[in-house]
């Protein structure tokens, strides 16, 4: 290192005995300190002398007019403090004044991440001084990478930067050294802290902070180069404003999320003051995820330390999150944030994955946030835009004319503008939803499109099935009734068409728990005259359907025989028309787990995982792989099971309180029970309850299982009073919508029975137990 390293900063020698007499006074020899015997004249104050009633105790750091110490407080409070004083020879009219105004801006800020200024007087010396908050910390940057915080935490972190500079902005002060080791940021009491330190350079917008004259000198750069804006980099200018500390942001911002500046500053540094001007006023930074994939092997260690791959990185970086940086260091000053607020507003944009500031200011990019941030929404909307396409084949696939479906189509497009984009603007004081969407292209269909079957049918079919996506089977079921309707109506029962409706129909049945009705239009799907081709492509699919309603009846010896036959029979079928897989498999499983049969069940959910990998975890029957776990009490395999079934399903269907999440909570809160951790147990029935009430009435079969499990989980904690009306409510539920001898009502009954037993409650118990009737006793009676 030469003389020229330490223009903006200490000289080498000087640095490193201002280190060597650093050390703390109670670890430190102070006779053989180089300040303390005089070898440096006696000129400045060292560790273990007093000013005021502060005690020093060992240098902190050294400015370019300043030393600044710790110290200790020993009057009135005793405390740790930070104290800075002019450096002997420095105090001229021009540090003076400097100094003075860092002083008067200090106490003119009043914010949690600003250092405080507690106190001010002069030395003995003469040269003045001021005390301020001690910060336990490290440089921001340091910090972040030390901890490994993750994108999103430095991004927050950054943003309690962010307003505490706009707090100086709204004082009237700009700071001009925004870097990070001007930012210290510490940890208490498991809170992050970042404090802005240092206004040594500050600059007052709209009073003086002192009544000396401050003028920079010829060659000399107020700031530190590698995060000076244009307009600060000119010598002597004075026309700086609060967006010259927002250019400084958006540097630091690069350095958080890359780890590495936008300018390289040997490179930066190389031919003085007149190159770093040229570079900060005329080069463009490279974008941060261009910079990253630049820097090799480094690039693997600061993804590390983001808790990332690279690629995942850049991908984030690339994916919007750069533009703010880059925003924030435009080279013209209006092109930048207007304020240092926008700045964490555009980052809590990105969050929430809102539409940026920084963005692109067109409609097609507000357009495809909008999609992303709404995929539900969005889809409900293509659903019905769909339409569109699906009108002229769906005319092709039935032979009408083109003219006619020009018409269909000219008609869904008119119902779509009138009927359903407009219907949004109705919405107001908040965001319109999937469920505003189809609950307002529903009302609007009604009675509107009668002598348009083929336009109305379309449009029910896609409401239809967008219900079904969102889980919403008891929404999806009018529509699919009417368009089983429209269809019969138009072609007749035996079409394709038709039948498809009906089958689409039978499985919404199936999954709103009326299992009678699906059951009945399956079978009137198989038996019956039907085209050659249809029968081949359809008919296995319908009987596995059918096999699936009877095991949601309890007739798990039929749903087995008719899905192993049909299983085993139709090799072809499932060759030519589900190379994704046999999907069905799982409910074999589940069928054998119902019947004790452990060791089946688990080879067929292991022969549909390796078939679908994790895509397995969105066909319903994969939670009751957890049940069979447990069965086995092979816990942590359970537990694993139903943590990676919630997070996938949040992670993959278009609403996070889609109802296929929730068997998987439910499986969760059964295995806390038996893990004997009751208060996480009943905070998770809770939940399911709510959600299954809601979504899917208080008489599915799905939402009694909750009630029956968070009955047994109250006797198992010997809360009878909590367990009974809730066994009573899932015994009354299930007789009436499974049947008095289906396994679960059966299941419920037993429960209660012993409860009323251990409760002391025999006449009860018998009441009950009249009511106990298997599948067998039926037979037998019969």
């Amino acid at each position: 290192m030469n003389r020229k390293d330490s223009i903006f900063g200490a000289e080498p020698e000087r640095l490193r005995q201002l280190v060597r007499s650093g050390m703390d006074v109670d670890n430190a020899d102070v006779e053989d300190n180089p300040l303390a015997n005089g070898r440096m004249g006696g000129l400045m104050e060292r560790p273990g002398t007093r000013i005021g009633c502060y005690k020093l105790l060992k240098v902190l750091g050294e400015g370019g007019m300043g030393m600044v110490y710790l110290a200790e407080q020993e009057q009135l409070i005793r405390r740790r403090v930070a104290l800075k004083i002019i450096k002997p020879g420095m105090d001229s009219k021009r540090v003076l004044a400097r100094f003075e105004a860092e002083r008067q801006a200090l106490a003119l800020l009043d914010h949690p991440n600003i250092a405080q200024i507690h106190d001010a007087d002069t030395a003995d010396s003469g040269r003045p001084y001021f005390v301020m908050e001690y910060v336990k910390g490290m440089p921001i940057t340091e910090f972040c990478d030390r901890h490994s915080l993750s994108i999103e935490e430095r991004l927050r972190l950054f943003q309690q930067v962010c307003q505490a500079v706009h707090h100086a902005h709204q004082k009237g002060i700009i700071h001009r050294d925004i870097k990070p080791s001007n930012i210290l940021v510490s940890s208490e009491n498991d809170q992050i802290i970042p404090k802005i330190m240092d206004f040594g350079v500050a600059k007052a917008l709209s009073q003086p902070l002192t009544e000396r004259t401050l003028i920079t000198e010829e060659s000399q750069l107020l700031g530190t180069p590698e995060y000076m804006s244009p307009e600060q980099v000119e010598l002597a200018n004075e026309d700086i404003d609060a967006r010259s500390d927002i250019y400084s942001l958006g540097v630091l911002l690069y350095e958080l999320l890359t780890g590495v500046l936008p300018f390289d500053s040997k490179t930066l540094r190389e031919g003085g003051i007149e190159n770093i001007r040229k570079v900060i006023r005329e080069t463009d930074p490279k974008t941060p995820s261009t910079r990253l994939t630049k820097l090799g092997e480094e690039a693997t260690s600061i993804a590390q330390n983001r808790r990332m791959e690279i690629q995942t990185l850049a991908r984030h970086l690339r994916n919007e999150l750069e533009w703010i940086p880059l925003k924030a260091m435009r080279k013209e000053r209006s092109e930048r944030y207007r304020s240092a607020s926008e700045l964490p507003d555009d980052i809590e944009n990105y969050l929430k994955g809102a539409p940026l500031i920084a963005g692109p200011p067109s409609n097609v990019y507000r357009l495809r946030k909008f999609i992303r941030r709404n995929r539900a929404l969005v889809t409900g909307i293509a659903a019905v835009l769909t339409v569109l396409i699906a009108g002229i084949i769906v005319s092709t696939l039935l032979a009408i004319r083109a003219d006619r479906a020009l018409t269909t189509s000219e008609a869904v497009t008119e119902f779509l503008t009138a009927a359903v984009l407009r219907s949004v603007e109705k919405i107001k004081g908040r965001e319109a939803t999937v469920a505003d969407i189809l609950a307002a292209a529903t009302e609007s269909l009604e009675g509107r499109l009668e002598k348009q079957p083929f336009v109305e049918a379309d449009i029910c079919w896609h409401l239809g099935m967008m219900y079904r996506i969102l889980g919403d089977h008891r929404a999806a079921i009018p529509h699919l009734a009417r368009l089983y309707h429209l269809r019969r109506e138009q072609l007749g029962e035996r079409k394709g068409p038709t039948m498809v409706a009906k089958n689409y129909l039978a499985l919404e049945y199936k999954h709103a728990g009326e299992y009678d009705k699906a059951e009945q239009l399956l079978t009137e799907l198989i038996v019956g005259p039907m085209p050659e081709k249809v029968r081949m492509r359809n008919l296995p699919s319908r009987k596995c359907n059918l096999a699936t309603v009877y095991l949601r009846q309890g007739r798990y010896e039929e749903a087995e025989q008719r899905l192993v036959k049909t299983l085993s029979s139709e090799t072809a079928w499932w060759e030519r028309w589900s190379p994704k897989g046999k999907p069905y498999l799982s409910h074999l499983a589940e069928i054998y787990l119902y019947q004790g049969r452990y060791e089946e069940a688990e080879q067929q959910f292991d022969r549909f995982i390796d078939d679908q990998g994790d895509d397995a975890l969105m066909e319903l029957p994969m939670s009751r792989l957890g049940y069979l776990y447990m069965a086995q009490e092979r816990y942590e395999e359970a537990e694993d099971l139903f943590i990676r079934g919630i997070e996938y399903c949040k992670r993959e269907l278009p609403r996070k309180d889609h109802p296929a999440t929730l068997p998987y909570m439910n499986g969760l809160a059964v295995l806390r029970t038996k893990q004997r951790q009751y208060e996480e147990a009943e905070r998770i029935f809770h939940e399911v309850l709510e959600a299954r009430r809601l979504k899917l009435g208080n008489d599915h079969p799905d939402t009694l299982e909750s009630v029956h499990e968070l009955a047994v989980l109250y006797k198992e904690q010997a809360q009878y009073e909590k367990a009974e009306p809730l066994l009573v409510e899932a015994v009354k539920g299930r007789r009436f919508k499974l049947g008095d001898t289906h396994p679960h009502t059966q299941q419920s009954l037993n429960h209660l029975i012993d409860l009323c037993k251990v409760w002391g409650k025999p006449e009860e118990a018998d009441k009950w137990r009249v009511k106990l009737t298997t599948r067998d006793d039926a037979k037998e009676q019969g």
